[in-house]
């Protein structure tokens, strides 16, 4: 039987509320027992999302973020939603690895890590949705 999930909450825009969607992914991972390199995955592209997020929103008194994991027990889809700017989610290149920077790498690894992920503008707010698959873990793990 595949395990559904639904999970929403809304925060101040302030990098101190991190660990409220790092709490939300770790229950996510609990319920629907992904093996531990899918749930890594997950943690990490949820991170630089909603610390993208919190860093291109604004203030915290007036700003907020919106993270929802949502599953079938397939696939774990995850929606990060700001009222920051918005922005060309296309026109985003790649980080040239042989030069170090200081940032710049978040949606880099978003797409490394997560099977897609698409932006778009919904009224006034940025909505980043990502996508995992499940099943293949699942099935991973219970044969390990």
């Amino acid at each position: 039987m595949n395990k559904q999930l639904f999970m929403n909450r809304r925060f101040s825009a302030d990098l101190k509320n991190l660990s409220i969607s790092a709490e939300m992914v770790r229950q996510c991972r609990a319920v629907l027992s992904m093996d531990k390199k899918t749930g890594q995955d997950i943690d990490l592209a949820v991170s630089e999302a909603v610390s993208n997020a919190i860093r291109h929103t604004g203030s915290p008194e007036d700003s907020s973020v919106v993270l929802r994991l949502i599953s079938d027990g397939t696939r774990l889809i995850v929606e990060v939603e700001d009222s920051g700017p918005g922005f060309d989610f296309d026109q985003v290149q790649p980080p040239d690895l042989d030069i170090p920077q200081e940032g710049g790498y978040g949606l880099f690894l978003i797409r490394q890590v997560m099977d897609s992920a698409s932006y778009e503008r919904r009224q006034d707010c940025n909505v980043l949705t990502m996508e995992k698959q499940l099943a293949a873990s699942l099935e991973a793990s219970e044969e390990k």
